[in-house]
């Protein structure tokens, strides 16, 4: 069972309420300390996975308060061990139905006067009405520095593709691996997803322009491979990623949603960041090659195929992210939430049905013969 060590700083004299409020989750591993300067340092350990409803109450309640700070830490382990949360589920379904008038009053007192959280304090840790992810905060702070433009992502991304170039060139899938290793493209991709069904613009507009300067970089370096080296553009490894049908469309698809349960989930995105750069960056170096070359056709047929995955993977990755409740906490951050997921979702769904029709009236769906 993975496990996180939430410290809370708050005033002194809210060190009980917060007791009840986090035994009322169901969270009863706790420790506190007096701190100098009038507040209280409590400690409580908390699965990884449905921790969200306990830091969106404690949120709710203390917001405004002055000192009130929420800490989160990843813990490897405890001694002695924590019992399994399974031996408390047949007591905590016993004990639901008698539960829900009191929950609905605890509910009404946590948020008198107050934006209440979109995920009620009725819900317990770990329950099944909260998906089994990391926390909002947890994935905001990793995909915002995942999705940094810095000197390592540009270099990171220029290498990639160097390899990518290499291995079309020569023919050799092992080398083209290699480059789909090495390219960090997973942490701005998915961040515009996540960034979407947040409703978060600023993050939105920080992760594309990541996305965006990523992929401009890998082409140039592609295109400059193309005028200064010889492309075969019948090439085994070339001719099969210069245009889009149903099957990349479907590798997006399932990169994008593997992807984010992966970050949602909080375990190492090694391989699916395999899938999401086998989305982007053999066909982006395809394109820059051929078009470097003076393989217009070719070349944009590949450049055809880029522009797929990425509207497959940010529409699967956000359809994922809502299914798994990624939510804020907040009605005026739920209403900007609200506007950007329907314009999201008209933006790929009509850029998607127009790649259908080209795949469908310009290649039949076919790779090429």
């Amino acid at each position: 069972m993975s496990l996180r060590l939430l410290k809370i700083l708050a005033p002194e004299g809210e060190q009980e309420s917060i007791r009840e409020l986090l035994e009322g989750h169901g969270a009863r591993v706790t420790w506190s300390m007096p701190l100098e300067d009038g507040r209280v340092m409590i400690d409580v350990v908390l699965p990884a996975a449905g921790n969200e409803p306990v830091l969106d109450d404690l949120e709710d309640r203390f917001r405004g308060e002055e000192g009130f700070r929420l800490l989160f830490f990843p813990l490897e382990a405890t001694v002695p061990r924590l019992p399994e949360p399974e031996e408390e589920e047949e007591d905590a379904e016993q004990d639901e139905a008698g539960e829900d008038g009191s929950a609905e009053a605890g509910s009404g007192e946590a948020g008198s006067g107050r934006a209440g959280p979109i995920v009620g304090p009725e819900e317990e840790v770990g329950s099944k009405k909260i998906p089994a992810r990391i926390n909002r905060e947890e994935l905001y702070a990793d995909l915002q520095e995942s999705s940094r433009t810095n000197p390592y992502y540009l270099s990171m991304v220029a290498l990639s593709s160097v390899v990518a170039c290499a291995g079309l060139l020569m023919g050799d899938v092992a080398v083209i691996i290699g480059a789909m290793v090495i390219a960090p493209l997973i942490g701005p991709n998915i961040g515009i997803a996540f960034a979407t069904t947040l409703g978060d613009l600023e993050l939105g507009r920080r992760c594309l322009k990541t996305s965006f300067v990523g992929l401009v970089v890998a082409f140039v370096v592609a295109l400059v491979a193309g005028v200064l080296f010889t492309v075969d553009p019948t090439g085994s490894e070339i001719v099969g990623r210069t245009r889009l049908t149903y099957g990349h469309l479907a590798l997006a698809l399932a990169a994008g949603s593997a992807a984010a349960i992966a970050t949602a989930q909080g375990v190492g995105a090694g391989l699916v960041g395999v899938m999401v750069a086998v989305a982007l960056l053999p066909p982006l170096a395809n394109g820059g090659l051929l078009l470097g070359a003076g393989h217009v056709e070719p070349g944009i047929g590949a450049l055809v195929l880029v522009v797929g995955n990425v509207v497959g993977l940010n529409l699967a990755a956000t359809a994922t992210f809502l299914v798994q409740g990624v939510r804020p906490n907040t009605w005026w951050e739920e209403d900007v939430r609200k506007r950007a997921v329907r314009i999201a979702a008209l933006l790929w769904g009509l850029l998607l049905a127009a790649l259908i029709a080209i795949v469908w009236f310009a290649w039949e769906g076919q790779l090429p013969g």
